[in-house]
């Protein structure tokens, strides 16, 4: 019969012409961004001793009583990376937040990372503050977190660290966490150089 003899061939282009919305928006996927209504709406800049913010509303280091700065994303890093899911999307780099406070008021915004530059930058820019002692009125453990996981091997740091240690701000074995230690041997040694 000729109707059962096209129709494989039938199907077949019925089942290609069905996958093209399928595979494009898969591909599709790959070059989208995340959906999310913004407007840009100010300026975030840190100098050498204070933080500016609109270009004219100065919050100086050692008034600060605590920084916060949660990171997401730099434009155009994927995100939302799930095994064999096609869910992912290239981010705005616009949820990142940033929250400060002194005596008088608290501040929370989000603030854009335009570049993995830029946020190479920013984790630069906070090392320096925190090592160099500028942010002196914010809780020691909370300074220390403020530091990228980068830089956590640097003498730099581990210098930070040993010197919050003797200055009591952070216990002892909090302190030889955050310094880091390679061996048993090594922790003990610390130990008893620095707690006693």
């Amino acid at each position: 019969m000729p109707v059962f003899e096209n129709i494989q061939n039938l199907t077949l282009s019925f089942f290609l012409i069905a996958c093209i919305p399928f595979i494009s928006s898969y591909i599709y996927q790959y070059y989208d961004y995340e959906r999310i209504d913004n407007i840009k709406d100010g300026h975030i800049e840190f100098n050498e001793d204070e933080i500016i913010i609109d270009y004219s509303r100065n919050y100086k280091y050692h008034e600060l009583t605590d920084l916060q700065i949660g990171i997401i994303a730099y434009y155009g890093q994927r995100i939302n990376l799930i095994y064999s899911n096609p869910n992912e999307t290239k981010s705005l780099g616009i949820r990142n937040q940033l929250g400060i406070s002194n005596k008088f008021e608290v501040l929370s915004f989000n603030f854009k990372l335009e570049s993995e530059t830029h946020l190479k930058e920013l984790e630069n820019t906070l090392f320096e503050l925190v090592i160099s002692g500028k942010l002196e009125n914010i809780d020691s453990k909370k300074s220390i977190k403020l530091v990228s996981d980068r830089f956590k091997q640097n003498e730099s740091y581990k210098n930070y660290v040993i010197k919050q240690i003797l200055d009591k701000k952070i216990g002892c074995t909090e302190g030889l966490l955050l310094h880091g230690y390679k061996s048993d041997k090594e922790a003990k040694e610390l130990r008893k150089k620095y707690c006693g």
